[in-house]
């Protein structure tokens, strides 16, 4: 779907299913009522996001995001990450009210975490959502001081916009994700 200026709309060219080398990224669903109590519910999984939800509150998590997932047009897709068959994480993207942006978050799971899963699948799924002509940028946020967010995002080439709010915000828009596909690598 497009608009009058042939501008693709980002729920056209968002993966339903999506692969890399290890993970296998699948839209969340009424079935991971688990998952999302298990990685909300930690304590330390949302040290650096807010306080951990209980079970109800985990619950009605789930239930908003599949009504963002089911709103016409889509409001936001929500990944569930695989690995190996076992679930790592979630992965989201949520479109902002002009739909030309989002933002985007990983959460992972404490046996998950600092082995390269976010960055996998944030790689996997920029040039899909903002090189495709679906969003002119995704940006993401953490708390300040949460060293491996920063890593992450300075990893993947995200350009920091600076702290406001108690976040830490970073972005990466078309110019920037085309530049770093094209700067060669070396080894």
């Amino acid at each position: 779907m497009s608009d009058v200026t042939g501008r693709v709309d980002v729920s056209a060219v968002w993966p339903d299913v999506f692969s890399t080398e290890r993970l296998c990224a699948t839209p969340v669903s009424e079935v991971d009522g688990a998952l999302f109590a298990a990685l909300y519910g930690d304590a330390e999984t949302m040290a650096h996001i807010g306080a951990p939800l209980d079970v109800d509150a985990a619950a009605r998590g789930l239930s908003g995001a599949l009504r963002q997932m089911r709103s016409d047009p889509p409001k936001a897709r929500y990944w569930r990450l695989d690995e190996d068959g076992h679930a790592a994480g979630l992965l989201s993207l949520v479109v902002d009210p002009d739909r030309h942006t989002a933002e985007t978050g990983v959460l992972l799971g404490d046996g998950a975490r600092g082995r390269g899963i976010a960055r996998e699948a944030l790689a996997a799924l920029l040039p899909r959502v903002v090189c495709a002509g679906g969003l002119d940028a995704v940006w993401t946020r953490h708390r300040p001081g949460h060293a491996a967010a920063d890593g992450l995002m300075r990893a993947l080439g995200f350009a920091p916009l600076g702290t406001a709010d108690g976040w830490a915000r970073w972005q990466m828009d078309r110019r920037r994700l085309q530049a770093l596909a094209e700067t060669p690598v070396t080894v």
